[in-house]
């Protein structure tokens, strides 16, 4: 009999023992995500990159967050080469990480989802290649945007063409990587994708018109001029360069945690993405208003899509571990041993709250042709207006690039691609 109590109490010892390291662990992301976060919010950006110095900073579960969360601290503090490091190992982990932990997805059913690494949600997936895209295009380098661009859209087909059907923000982006690199078969369909995914074609009807010429496709040429002014479409037969503006606004949506309580000790646990940020409209540009093409994304909008495609398998999961907590506590013969565990079971039914969150609510991708007449470029709604250096339209400059990245007040940081 001592033996059995022995062997119990040490048995309500290890449970309390996991109990607490699972509340632990569940309770909160890095401290160091969590300032990091805080610095780049307050307007710190150079503070926020040097609190995440190394990714051993944090937890290896959240080792991806380490690495988006800096990457996009980067960008938008204008180290786009320390950006694209930080986003590539992202993406390579995200591929490593689909080889699934057998070990990790046992302790979860038994625990909860922060037991295991975080993979990200569909569309912080995409995005992972949305910010390379940036970063290679500011840097200079179209060969490796347009490689991002592609692998971008391997995610769209393979993981979230539904969910994430709605950025348009990326598909401009992957377009003009095409584009960039005169790839124009390829930049008129993804152009043409984008129009028919868009309510309104405007914003890519230019380009449309300008490729389909080029491709000698008079009936298509002829649907989307019908979109351009008079002056526009006299404006598209001479040879310009283009500003092109990356703008984020606002804050993206973060995950807030709800549980559904069934007496006398069945947890049920889930979340859902609250907004962060009210509606803000999309930039305007002046005084080239008119001329000017924007195309936005609401990042919240991709997230919650992306969360209620992956639903279905977050209920069954959510499900198969009430299933199993419940077997595992109706199979234990001591009456105290069996309420320890069902309290342990219920305080650690906590849902998995980790999340991207330095990703803005709104991205938005500003063109404005340079004929020779510009003059001053100013972006305004970004919390403040920003006037842009001014760029050399002369005659013969021909079709160049000047790329610029402005997060709110911040910026802008100047790139330049040929």
């Amino acid at each position: 009999m001592v033996n059995i109590a022995s062997s119990v109490h040490k048995l309500k010892s290890a449970c309390l023992l996991l109990c607490l390291l699972s509340i632990a662990v569940s309770g909160c992301a890095s401290g160091k995500l969590t300032r990091a976060r805080d610095a780049f919010y307050g307007g710190q950006p150079e503070q926020a990159a040097a609190v995440l110095s190394v990714p051993e900073d944090v937890s290896s579960r959240d080792r991806l967050l380490y690495f988006m969360e800096k990457g996009a601290i980067l960008h938008h503090n204008g180290d786009y080469q320390g950006s694209t490091d930080n986003l590539l190992r992202a993406a390579a982990l995200m591929r490593e990480q689909d080889i699934i932990s057998a070990g990790q997805q046992t302790a979860s059913l038994v625990t909860n989802e922060w037991l295991t690494d975080y993979k990200g949600e569909y569309a912080e997936r995409l995005l992972v290649h949305t910010y390379l895209m940036m970063n290679f295009l500011m840097l200079g380098n179209h060969e490796s945007a347009l490689v991002e661009a592609k692998q971008a859209l391997e995610v769209y087909d393979d993981t979230c063409p539904e969910a994430c059907a709605n950025d348009f923000f990326t598909r401009a982006l992957i377009a003009h990587c095409f584009e960039a690199l005169n790839e124009i078969n390829g930049a008129y369909i993804e152009y043409k994708n984008l129009a028919e995914l868009m309510p309104d074609p405007s914003p890519v009807a230019r380009k449309l018109y300008d490729l389909a010429n080029r491709l000698g496709f008079d009936d298509d040429a002829e649907r989307f001029s019908k979109f351009l002014s008079e002056s526009e479409l006299n404006r598209r037969k001479r040879p310009a360069g283009e500003v092109i503006v990356f703008a984020g606004q606002g804050r993206s949506p973060v995950k807030i945690p709800h549980n559904i309580v069934v007496p006398p000790s069945i947890r049920f646990s889930f979340y859902t993405y609250d907004d962060r940020s009210p509606y803000l409209p999309p930039p305007s540009v002046g005084p080239l208003a008119g001329s000017a093409d924007i195309v936005t994304t609401d990042v919240g909008e991709i997230l919650k899509a992306s969360l209620k495609e992956r639903l279905a398998r977050i209920l069954v999961k959510e499900t198969a571990r009430v299933v199993a907590k419940e077997a595992i506590a109706n199979n234990i013969d001591n009456d105290g041993l069996e309420i320890l565990i069902r309290i342990f079971f219920f305080l650690t039914e906590v849902p998995d709250t980790r999340c991207w969150q330095t990703l803005p609510a709104y991205f938005s991708m500003i063109r404005v042709p340079l004929p020779p007449e510009a003059g001053p470029i100013r972006i305004k709604g970004l919390g403040q207006t920003v006037t842009l250096p001014e760029i050399d339209t002369g005659a013969g400059n021909g079709s160049f690039y000047h790329y610029y990245s402005i997060r709110n007040g911040m910026g802008p940081v100047y790139g330049a691609g040929p």
